[in-house]
């Protein structure tokens, strides 16, 4: 509430934009008519078709990634280099380059915003790359800016249950705060396959931080590899957020799915993202549409297991509440569809919850300003006594999966392990009950 109050105030005292061109901060159509100049108004570079934001890597699959940026101008032809990161031949792909029109405006005219997100015109640039070996990791650059690149690795093919999957987890990331920063160096994502992201990638309530801003300070975590997140309340801050940053950015990040709710799978383990934003109760939209889809996953021969990953907790005692009602829907079918994982953020702070065969992990201590961890406690007293691990420090994790074996180690950002878990999955189907 005081970060609200505060930005209203801030913004009353914002210096008004004083480019004199007609096009200048007006989203505009999209037509015949030269690009408009969607740089920040009154600073910066005169706009061009060099990287703007990224890139980064959405949609790993067994034998194809998409890597994507933005840029001011359109670019001919976006393409990429890339090469097996243990050695081999350099190969070059190509994409295409779309405008999008963003609607979506924060800070701008604002004297304590240095670089803020405006509307306009901006190109999204996105090459697929094709043929590639499963369970590999791969570099890439764009070609004409070498220093603008990372990594990537593909999925395991599904009947591959012996390779160990391992990939790191974090939430509630708010790197202007400069926390981010300490726990990507620390928890090393570069050293895994791919990230999950349980929610709220960037806040506009720190009243400094933009997604211009942003872009280059997650770099460490966006270089790593393909990034699957997960919409959290901060993803709908201000009008059209969702649909002109988040799902521009991260749009359709999956195998199948949209980019609010999605699936996919490597080595026989299925993820699942859902957004606890969305109606996620019995009879909803995406309640069926992951019903369905679970099932259909534990119909496939090589079927392991599933994970989910969803912003609000289902299982809290801390200062946000659980998700009861949720909770209550989704339960159901975590037992009856092996379900082994359910990863969610929020709540700024760690806690894990071992409920019967299932263990749920709340990992929000992502960089942003942490709260009481033991608030609720007194509250949901059944609930306390499964916690088995809690603290109020910043942290990521990342997990392994090796045959049937699932680990967890959770390092904050001094580098210090906080937790460590090993479970034993039954792989399959769960047995029906008679």
């Amino acid at each position: 509430m005081f970060a609200a109050t505060l930005l209203i105030a801030l913004n009353l005292v914002a210096c008004g934009d004083d480019d004199t061109s007609p096009d200048a901060g007006d989203a505009g159509t999209l037509d015949s008519s030269p690009p408009v100049d969607s740089g920040p108004p009154d600073t910066g570079p005169a706009p061009d078709d060099s990287p703007w934001k990224g890139p980064w890597v959405i949609r790993g699959n067994t034998d194809r990634a998409t890597v994507v940026w933005e840029s001011r101008l359109p670019v001919d032809v976006p393409t990429i280099d890339y090469e097996p990161e243990a050695g081999g031949a350099s190969m070059t792909a190509s994409g295409s380059s779309v405008p999008w029109d963003v609607r979506g405006t924060y800070g701008v005219g604002n004297i304590l915003v240095d670089e803020p997100d405006p509307p306009g015109v901006f190109h999204m640039n996105s090459v697929e790359v094709t043929g590639l070996s499963p369970g590999t990791c791969y570099r890439y650059s764009i070609v004409g800016y070498a220093e603008r690149g990372g990594r990537f690795c593909t999925m395991h093919p599904p009947e591959d249950h012996t390779t160990p999957i391992s990939f790191f987890v974090v939430g509630d990331t708010n790197p202007i705060l400069t926390n981010t920063a300490r726990i990507l160096e620390a928890g090393e994502p570069e050293t895994t396959e791919f990230a999950v992201h349980v929610g709220d990638l960037q806040y506009y309530d720190s009243i400094f931080e933009t997604y211009q801003n942003w872009f280059p300070l997650m770099k460490p975590l966006l270089s790593a590899g393909s990034m699957f997140p997960c919409v959290g309340n901060h993803e709908l801050e201000i009008d059209f957020e969702l649909e002109d940053y988040y799902s521009r950015f991260w749009e359709n990040p999956g195998h199948d799915g949209t980019s609010i709710r999605y699936h996919f799978e490597t080595g026989g383990v299925h993820f699942f993202s859902l957004s606890t934003e969305h109606d996620l109760l019995e009879g909803s939209e995406q309640y069926e549409w992951f019903v369905a889809r679970i099932a259909a996953a534990e119909a496939e021969a090589d079927y392991r297991f599933s994970i989910v990953f969803l912003h609000r907790p289902l299982y809290t005692v801390a200062y946000k509440p659980p998700l009861l009602d949720v909770r209550d829907a989704l339960e159901p079918v975590f037992a009856e569809r092996n379900v082994a994982l359910v990863l969610s953020g929020h709540m700024h702070g760690y806690e894990r919850f071992e409920v019967g065969d299932l263990t749920y992990v709340t990992t929000g201590g992502g960089g942003s300003v942490r709260g009481d961890i033991d608030e609720h406690v007194m509250d949901y007293p059944e609930d306390a006594m499964l916690r088995v691990s809690s603290g109020s420090f910043f942290e990521s994790m990342v997990i392994t999966i090796e045959g049937d074996a699932l680990r967890g180690v959770t390092t904050d950002d001094l580098g210090m392990v906080r937790d460590s878990f090993e479970k034993t999955v039954v792989l399959g189907p769960r047995p029906v009950s008679p």
